[in-house]
């Protein structure tokens, strides 16, 4: 699912963005056409669809391995309170 939500941002940012892209690039002096801007929003959306992906995934692995470590933690405390 992960993947699924991932790739539904990055279409909704890839429709709002090539427009965006064809009207703020000529400000700074780099007139596109609209192939151009569309070509240059895939790049930025790609990438986009990856860096999320992965940073994803590292969470939900790495949450994972925290939150047992916290546990862990946890009952130590409790049990160190206990021989008191």
């Amino acid at each position: 699912m992960s993947l699924v939500e991932v790739v539904t941002n990055a279409m909704v940012g890839f429709v709002t963005s090539v427009p965006v892209n064809f009207a703020i690039l000529p400000l700074f002096g780099a007139p596109v056409k609209l192939g151009a801007s569309m070509g240059i929003t895939l790049a930025f959306t790609v990438v986009s669809v990856v860096r999320s992906y992965l940073v994803r995934r590292f969470f939900a692995i790495h949450i994972k391995r925290f939150a047992h470590w916290c546990q862990d933690f946890h009952d130590g405390m409790r049990s160190l309170g206990s021989m008191t």
